[in-house]
């Protein structure tokens, strides 16, 4: 057992009857051993060692036996002398450790575009104004189905109403989007064209899901070219710009 080792038995409360009277007639007849000690409760005390901490001293145990040659002597000059550094030591130790820990960078893996989709594509409902005034059956069963994701039934009867209601813009969005769900990806970008040259509130969502529908096959940098359409003063920018971030960083 080297002194470190028998010092921090000591102060953990480790040692037997015999080893504690050892080391108190050693702490009162070894000077060099009693300042050595001294000088390792002082920095034992400004590093406030924690349970979350151990591995820490473990480092330190090893950095520790640089420092403590075997002559007691040289023991008090090196502590004497390298004690700030020691502390330096610890304190780029515990940063580690944190980052080890806690923030493991190289372990949060960039998603792929499946998940991202997933991610982003977020389909809104269609709201019971749109269902018609009149309370069109047929729009009704539509909106049923493309509420619960039933977009192949959706499509077919959307395809047949947004033939009588062109202008319709909500109505068109969710049509492409059902193209889109379905793996029908040409007639939803064309739809999505379609929608992003026309004057309504729905104009740079079209250019989102365009977006999307190159990000579902893959697409990446026709994904980030029609999301840079998207203006600062869209709704949706924010959403935009942080998708295209992170495609960037793939």
């Amino acid at each position: 057992m080297n002194d470190i080792e028998q010092i921090e038995n000591y102060l953990s409360g480790q040692l037997s009857a015999d080893e504690l009277q050892a080391f108190d007639l050693r702490l009162q007849n070894d000077k060099a051993f009693a300042e050595v000690f001294a000088m390792y409760k002082s920095i034992e005390s400004e590093m406030h060692e924690t349970e979350d901490e151990k591995e820490l001293r473990k480092t330190l145990s090893g950095i520790s036996q640089k420092h403590f040659d075997t002559d007691p002597a040289a023991k008090i000059i090196t502590l004497k002398t390298n004690r700030k550094r020691w502390l330096l030591y610890a304190s780029a130790a515990a940063a580690s450790i944190i980052i080890l820990l806690f923030l493991k960078p190289w372990q949060q893996k960039a998603l792929s575009n499946d998940q991202l989709y997933a991610q982003y594509a977020t389909v809104q409902d269609l709201p019971a104004v749109v269902r018609g005034a009149n309370n069109d059956s047929l729009l009704l069963k539509a909106t049923t189905f493309y509420n619960e994701a039933k977009y192949t039934a959706a499509l077919v009867l959307l395809d047949s109403i947004t033939m009588q209601r062109p202008s319709e813009a909500q109505l068109q969005l969710a049509l492409g989007i059902c193209f889109l769900e379905t793996g029908k990806y040409d007639s939803a970008i064309n739809r999505f064209d379609k929608l992003a040259v026309l004057e309504s509130v729905y104009k740079y969502d079209a250019v989102e899901w365009k977006g999307l529908a190159y990000l579902k096959q893959n697409k990446t940098s026709d994904c980030i070219a029609a999301l840079k359409l998207i203006p600062a003063d869209a709704a949706n920018y924010t959403k935009a710009k942080e998708l295209i971030e992170k495609l960037s960083k793939k």
